[in-house]
């Protein structure tokens, strides 16, 4: 079922509490047939049958209804079970908090993490042994039982954890937040407790560090004295103190019986002293909802990591505008040169310093990942032991592969690559390689240094250094240094073992991208998934139902084609529900502009969008929209470098300074980290009775133009400038559109390129107009959103209202009508850069308003009009 809502009118909350009342009836409903059917068992059990039976034929008989009725009976008394023990909880919680605050107190005085010295000879850093067992079926027949025993729940998706938390506190706020199980999931990043694990702020290296404690306390066997009586512990044992056993099923406990958000969760975790991450998969199995973030539901090998069984389940996908992205983007993996050659690097001191302890099975597989990391060095034009920085032997150039091409050109296409990865899985190389760069660095490094690097690079380079040196510095703003820092390579062969995992896809469903550049490292492989599907095919064919909901879905096509139908399922399946938006119409005033002021037609396309005449014009447009719009403002830009561009000319023209006449200006920062600052200061600046508002820059398809809201006097208009269509010329893109072109329709590929564009674009103007008393105008500024076909692509809630101008003139006395509400007489003096208009709005009546506008014409004669409204 797809679902197509505007935003923040409660779908997300209409969605769960619908889901909620059915998953009680289906529970309530199942005991009923439950106790029927044994009833009916019973009965059949009672019944002596008629003589005309044989005897044996009649014990048979009663021997397979006893079987069933006990198979019914065991299903029933699994769910009484779990509602005494919930009852049971419930009564004694209380009791049961004030004693582990007091066991608590005692337990957090362990530390945060108890550390020992390194082994001293590196036994904890060795592979671990690999025995091939020609299966991988490592189930376990009671497991299985189990698996066949959880009950249906409802699974929750959406794209981020703010949203997440968002849904969490809506469902507390609902009739179902005290009698519902929910549950929600999240990285170890988000849960982790242990200060200690928690500064490597790496979410790679947190789950790296969280696996090795477990492991050495697992694998630490008891000591014994004298007497062979086990001897107790000492508290520098390696191992989390947040992990006991105890704590952890204490916090389920509480999980199971109270609503929280991750934030709440870890709160509990400190109290309890045990571990948020694992006690909340401990509490999947008995909850009724869990919250779960994209990558942990559409990622197969992550859910079964979590313990996620969608059988007989519902799945809602909330904000699933862009899920058919995701799920590309999830399952798409790049290497590149500088993890290749630091890959290289670390795996062959590995082998060469502990060659002598491995197994010949492990020895072998080594050998053969090394083997690929260096032929894949050799496809960039490095060779093995190369920098980084070295000059690449090839010249520079993009290619894209057929995935059967690129294994063939690489010459890995005799490598069993499925028993590889079972190696690198069972064997834990990646923990164990970074266990053993991070001991001996700086020994571990690359063979060449970055002295001699810089002398093979030539003295072109030199001299460009030299006169890039000489060059005057223009005064620009402090750059923070993380923004300009060589990245980390924490651990490369995870880069490299990822893209290795992508190549074992299906051959016609991705193609992989080779991109040479002047250097090594700067080089990348690149594998693209085209086909979304075959990773949700699972999901559609696990789940009892998936719902895929959005505020801006259209087109719907898109994913009735792409997804459901190419994933296995059928038509009959599939429901759309579309409804309006709570907003009143007179609420929303949305305009499609297809001209400036002083008449020039607006093309913001790509070619012509830099032009000085276009960068003017918006320049007017935005002023006057800035003399007559109270509170914020957002503008969206089709990228950071024309936001970059038109910011510049602007400046150079002054219109930047005539814009802070009236509003503060800001600018999307392209740091994540900078972007909460940023809105608080402009949520601030507004919020000053003093304030006339401000303005900000924004990018469509950024960090602002999903997931934040603009509500109120955040953002009483929406400016859109251009189309923000993607570059056609992308080999990705290409290659994506000749795939739709050739499995879906002859026109899907060219319907996709326009799909990237209106779902950018419907996102951002979804970005105001937040509940049913907001209100705000929304301005699209160029002439092809006149055309039909791509108002057809916009929001019903927008198109209906939406109204097409030629002109500037009527379309800015719809501005200034839709601001000019007071019920006193307001008078408003707008000065064009082209020419003076006055404009002086009179309240005739509790309905009728009269304006009146005058305005020098191109050849000086004075114009009047007089509209009543």
């Amino acid at each position: 079922m797809s679902k197509h809502c505007p935003g923040s009118e409660g779908k997300s909350l209409s969605l769960i509490c619908g889901a909620l009342r059915w998953l009680q009836d289906h529970e309530e409903r199942k005991r009923k047939q439950l106790k029927t059917a044994i009833a009916r068992l019973d009965s059949m059990k009672d019944c002596n049958g008629s003589d005309d039976f044989d005897w044996l034929t009649q014990q048979a008989q009663q021997v397979q209804v006893l079987q069933e009725r006990q198979q019914l009976q065991q299903q029933l008394n699994r769910i009484l079970r779990k509602d005494e023990k919930l009852e049971q909880l419930r009564k004694c919680k209380q009791k049961k908090l004030e004693r582990q605050s007091e066991k608590c107190a005692e337990v957090a005085n362990v530390g945060d993490v108890n550390t020992e010295p390194p082994e001293a000879d590196d036994t904890d850093i060795l592979l671990e042994e690999y025995l091939e067992t020609g299966t991988t079926d490592d189930s376990d027949p009671e497991a299985e039982e189990e698996e066949e025993c959880k009950d249906a729940k409802i699974y929750f998706c959406s794209r981020t954890h703010s949203q997440l938390a968002q849904f969490v506190r809506e469902v507390q706020r609902s009739a179902y937040g005290h009698d519902i199980r929910l549950v929600s999931l999240a990285s170890r990043q988000n849960y982790c407790i242990n200060k200690a694990v928690q500064k490597l702020k790496s979410l790679s290296l947190i789950n790296e560090q969280c696996t090795d404690m477990q492991r050495k306390k697992k694998g630490r066997s008891t000591a014994t004295d004298s007497l062979g009586k086990a001897v107790k512990k000492s508290r520098g044992t390696a191992g989390c103190p947040y992990l006991q056993q105890r704590a952890v099923e204490r916090l389920r406990d509480e999980v199971l019986l109270e609503v929280q958000d991750v934030e709440q969760l870890v709160t509990v975790g400190r109290k309890l002293s045990a571990c948020p991450y694992y006690g909340s998969r401990a509490a999947v199995s008995d909850a009724q909802v869990v919250v779960v973030p994209y990558n942990t539901l559409l990622h197969k090998s992550t859910r079964k990591a979590c313990g996620i069984n969608l059988a007989g389940s519902v799945v809602i996908i909330d904000e699933a505008h862009n899920l058919l992205d995701t799920i590309s983007h999830i399952h798409s993996s790049e290497v590149t040169g500088h993890q290749l050659t630091h890959a290289y690097s670390q795996l062959s001191q590995y082998q060469d310093r502990y060659r002598n302890r491995f197994s010949a099975a492990n020895l072998l597989y080594l050998g053969q990942v090394i083997f690929i990391v260096v032929l894949l060095i050799f496809l960039l034009g490095g060779k093995p032991g190369c920098s980084p920085v070295e000059s690449s032997m090839k010249c520079v150039d993009t290619k894209l592969y057929p995935l059967a091409e690129f294994v063939l050109s690489a010459e890995i296409d005799n490598i069993n690559l499925y028993k590889l990865l079972e190696f690198c899985e069972k064997s834990r190389i990646a923990q164990k390689l970074h266990g053993f760069a991070d001991r001996y660095h700086p020994a571990v490094a690359m063979n060449s240094d970055v002295k001699t690097a810089r002398q093979q690079i030539g003295i072109r380079a030199f001299l460009k250094e030299i006169s890039a040196n000489s060059a005057p510095v223009p005064k620009q703003d402090p750059v923070p240094a993380a923004s300009v820092s060589e990245p980390v390579l924490s651990n490369p062969l995870l880069s490299v073992l990822a893209f290795m995992e992508a190549l074992t896809n299906h051959c016609s469903d991705g193609r992989v991208v080779c991109s040479r550049q002047a250097t090594v490292g700067r080089g990348s492989l690149k594998f693209l998934l085209l086909n979304p599907a075959t990773h949700f095919s699972s999901i559609v064919k696990e789940a009892r139902a998936v719902v895929v909901a959005g505020g801006t879905m259209q087109p719907l096509a898109e994913f009735r084609d792409q997804l459901f139908l190419s994933a296995g399922g059928t038509a009959e399946r599939l429901t759309e529900f579309s409804c309006g938006h709570v907003i009143p119409p007179e609420n929303i005033l949305p305009i499609a502009l297809a001209a400036g002021p002083s008449g020039k037609q607006l093309d913001f396309a790509y070619q012509s969008r830099t032009l000085p005449v276009m960068l003017n014009e918006l320049g007017r447009i935005l002023i006057n929209v800035c003399n007559i719009v109270p509170g914020g403002i957002v503008c969206f830009f089709p990228s950071y470098e024309y936001e970059k561009a038109v910011y510049e000319h602007w400046k150079k023209t002054e219109v930047i300074s005539k814009l802070e006449l009236k509003k503060k200006i800001f600018r999307e920062p392209k740091r994540s980290g900078m972007v909460d600052s940023m809105l608080n200061e402009y949520a601030t600046h507004i919020g000053r009775p003093e304030s006339s508002g401000a303005i900000m820059f924004s990018v469509v398809g950024g960090k602002l133009s999903e997931g934040l809201n603009f509500s109120d006097d955040l953002g009483r208009c929406v400016i859109v400038v251009g189309m923000p269509y993607p570059n056609i010329k992308s080999p990705e893109l290409q290659e994506k559109m000749s795939y739709l072109n050739a499995n879906v329709s002859p026109t899907a590929g060219m319907q996709h390129y326009e799909n990237l564009c209106m779902k950018a674009v419907n996102q951002s103007i979804g970005r105001a107009v937040r509940h049913k008393s907001d209100y705000a105008a929304v301005l699209l500024l160029d002439q092809r959103y006149i055309r039909t076909h791509t108002q057809a692509a916009l929001p019903a809630w927008i198109r209906t209202s939406l109204s097409s101008q030629t002109k500037f003139g009527p379309a800015f006395a719809q501005l200034i009508k839709g601001n000019s509400t007071d019920r006193t007489v307001r008078r408003c003096l707008i000065k064009l850069m082209m020419c003076e208009i006055f404009a002086v709005v009179f309240q005739c009546s509790d309905r009728d308003h009269m304006y009146v506008t005058g305005g020098l014409s191109s050849k000086g004669k004075w114009i009047t009009v007089i509209e009543i409204y």
